[in-house]
């Protein structure tokens, strides 16, 4: 595991002897969430606990059962953790009968206790496969799903705002504050149906609804283009890994400006 700032390793470690295929990783505290997308359950006292702790000196301190059919992770500065499951999480595999992740979202406590489970807004049905997660802080989470293809803020764990987005089949998306428009919001999505590489710029309105302002292209420094292997975001930065090989962060706030500009 490597974990930069600023050109700045801090950390750079070797896990030994760890079982399991680890998929996303992320700080919890001082100490660190290793997760595998997939668990089985074979009986009550018989499953795969997919969470591991461990400490920043490579000793494993925990294990947690954060179930089966993860599509993305991501936990705030107080340890909070976040899953969403795409649709084999939702409607079970690998013997859940009853999936962990039926509801799309969970969020969990360090010790694995289930904190919250996704309900969704009046108007909007339920998860089918939790398309892209965004937590933004410790109070902020969004996420943008099929099939209803919406984008929802919860605060505090409750829905507070959702739209219905016109771009289709975004893996991951960066959101920010409308500057422009009290109680508005701006979201840069990345992908669509048949194209997994476009990034859109959509203004979220205070009436609900949802309007594209912009398409872009990533291009590389000699203007060659530049695909989406693997997308991120986190409140308004977009960290996308190139299919050159590179690292991007795309900050929403600069494109806002030199659109308004």
């Amino acid at each position: 595991m490597i974990a930069w700032r600023d050109g700045e390793t801090l950390l750079d470690l070797v896990v030994d002897d760890e079982p399991f295929d680890i998929h996303e990783i992320q700080p919890v505290g001082d100490d660190l969430l290793l997760v595998c997308c997939r668990s089985c359950y074979r009986g009550p006292d018989d499953f795969d606990l997919n969470g591991r702790l461990y400490r920043r000196d490579g000793t494993r301190c925990g294990e947690i059962l954060l179930g089966d059919g993860i599509q993305s992770v991501q936990a705030t500065g107080t340890g909070e953790i976040w899953t969403s499951y795409f649709d084999e999480g939702v409607f079970g595999n690998f013997g859940w009968e009853a999936p962990v992740g039926a509801s799309g979202l969970v969020a969990w406590s360090r010790r694995g206790e289930q904190l919250h489970a996704f309900s969704p807004p009046d108007g909007l049905g339920p998860i089918d496969d939790c398309y892209a997660l965004n937590v933004q802080g410790d109070h902020d989470v969004w996420l943008y799903y099929y099939g209803e293809f919406a984008l929802v803020h919860l605060r505090d764990r409750q829905p507070v705002a959702s739209w219905r987005i016109p771009v289709r089949g975004s893996h991951a998306f960066a959101v920010m504050e409308d500057r422009t428009q009290h109680g508005g919001c701006v979201a840069l999505l990345c992908g669509a149906y048949g194209d997994r590489d476009a990034l859109q710029l959509v203004r979220l309105g205070t009436d609900g609804q949802a309007r594209l302002l912009r398409a872009y292209r990533m291009l590389n420094g000699g203007s060659a283009p530049v695909g989406a292997a693997r997308a991120v975001g986190r409140g308004r930065a977009l960290y996308v890994v190139g299919t050159d090989g590179n690292v991007y962060r795309i900050d929403t706030a600069e494109l806002v400006a030199a659109a308004a500009a």
